[in-house]
């Protein structure tokens, strides 16, 4: 049997239908099928059910609320195993046990471990159930892991829907749903209703299920799926902002974090997170709703209050409203991977709230299957915007520049409109615009948020 070394396993990996570089068709029980990922669970032993699981899904927040969560129990003491998705700089971000990334040689080994098993799907299921996909194989792969790590629990983002994502397998001991929008809707709908309507899928009979105020549509829709399934469905109330005597000014640029008031069972509690904006104080009240729905839960683990706030102090991250340079005589310069519309607006309000600067310049690239016009419609409308930098990570989902361009030219006509081909070029050119009180923002996905972390790694 060859034995993988790290880059052969993940080109390995990479060698199956790989959704994150080619277009996904409409969500189906074809291209995403959630039987032959039980099955291939079952040759792989059902890592999933050692443990206990809290499920997240949603269209934006699902990430932050998945870091809370985790960050909370590892203060409260356990071992915990973190799977979310896509990575920014390397694929072992994608699961990690109390924030230690899972190792090159683990993961070789794991995938070296896994090889029959994914032939034999292959080779005796692909006919009636299809072909094992990449993100599938990944996530048994994660979930295996934290089963031979021995985690106490594991927090599980589901990569995309809900219904048919290969998370969906797991039985969890809560299942969540943070704020949901219209995204992927060549994938999964072009109406609120459609979209629930998938996420909701994760929705099972009798698990109790906690989400945010939704649009009436997807409410209605997550209502009825829960009286279906006899699944107990609650809605939090987003955490309060505990008013600071901090006045943005030359001399103090940004926030650092926010002080909140949120339910905890039948307290309230103080917490502070360094996540900024309104939707993170949303996604703060989500999270502490799950912790505490979970321990109610046969199975579940108990968390005290004091815990909750130790990790949510702890949480960080990247790429969210992330700070990459706070320099004296230096533009303040900001990552975020909003990359849809309605993220694109939680952001332009979050640099108001958070931000003192004069002019904002937007470094901004865009996957072409995203709602291009939309976003670009959401950042044009930001305060004091002076310019925009259109530029393209290396994804190959990346819309190119020069077709980006043309669209921002329509939507956002008179603007300062410059082209760079890539994310280094686009950061040297937003910086020689920008003045020392300005502020600049890369923004449109996580990929092009990522490559400007990277250029200030290398610095």
């Amino acid at each position: 049997m060859t034995i993988f070394n790290y880059q052969e396993a993940l080109d390995y990996l990479n060698n199956f239908t790989n959704y994150e570089k080619i277009p996904m068709p409409p969500a189906n029980a074809t291209s995403l099928n959630l039987e032959r990922v039980r099955r291939f669970l079952v040759r792989l032993g059902e890592p999933q059910r050692r443990y206990p699981s809290i499920v997240i899904a949603g269209t934006k927040g699902k990430g932050s609320t998945a870091i809370l969560i985790n960050a909370a129990l590892q203060a409260g003491g356990y071992r915990v195993g973190l799977y979310t998705q896509p990575h920014l700089h390397t694929y072992r971000e994608r699961m990690q046990i109390n924030g230690n990334l899972i190792s090159r040689e683990e993961l070789a080994q794991l995938v070296t471990e896994m090889r029959p098993a994914i032939e034999k799907m292959l080779a005796e299921e692909a006919a009636e159930w299809g072909a094992i996909t990449s993100y599938e194989v990944g996530t048994a792969l994660a979930l295996l892991y934290f089963a031979r790590q021995e985690v106490d629990i594991a927090v599980l983002e589901i990569g995309l829907g809900g219904r048919l994502d290969a998370v969906n397998v797991v039985e969890p001991l809560v299942s969540v749903i943070a704020s949901l929008s219209l995204d992927h809707t060549a994938i999964l709908g072009d109406t609120i209703e459609e979209i629930a309507f998938e996420k909701a899928g994760i929705i099972k009979p009798a698990i109790p299920v906690v989400t945010v105020p939704q649009w009436p549509g997807a409410e209605q829709v997550l209502k009825q799926v829960s009286a279906e399934r006899k699944a107990d469905l609650s809605f939090v109330t987003p955490a309060r902002l505990v008013e600071e005597n901090i006045v943005l000014s030359p001399q103090n640029r940004r926030r650092e974090h926010q002080k909140l008031l949120l339910q905890y069972g039948p307290a309230s509690i103080a917490v502070q997170i360094n996540l900024l904006g309104e939707h993170q104080r949303l996604n703060a009240a989500l999270a502490a709703a799950a912790l505490w729905q979970q321990q109610q839960q046969p199975g579940g683990l108990p968390l005290k209050a004091e815990r909750l706030a130790e990790g949510f102090a702890r949480a960080a991250w990247p790429a969210r409203m992330q700070t990459l340079q706070d320099e004296k005589g230096y533009p303040l310069i900001v990552a975020d991977g909003a990359h849809n519309a309605e993220s694109a607006e939680r952001l332009r309000e979050a640099l108001v709230e958070n931000y003192y600067f004069e002019k904002l310049w937007l470094l901004t690239g865009i996957y072409q299957d995203k709602d291009v016009a939309g976003i670009l419609r959401e950042l044009a409308s930001a305060p004091r915007l002076a310019g925009l930098i259109i530029t393209a990570s290396r994804n190959p989902r990346a819309i190119q520049p020069q077709k980006l361009a043309e669209i921002a030219g329509d939507q956002i006509p008179g603007m300062i409109l410059k082209i760079s081909q890539n994310v280094k070029e686009g950061l040297e050119l937003a910086r020689n615009l920008a003045g020392p009180l300005d502020l600049i923002c890369v923004t449109g996905s996580l990929s092009v948020a990522a490559e400007a972390e990277e250029y200030f790694q290398d610095q």
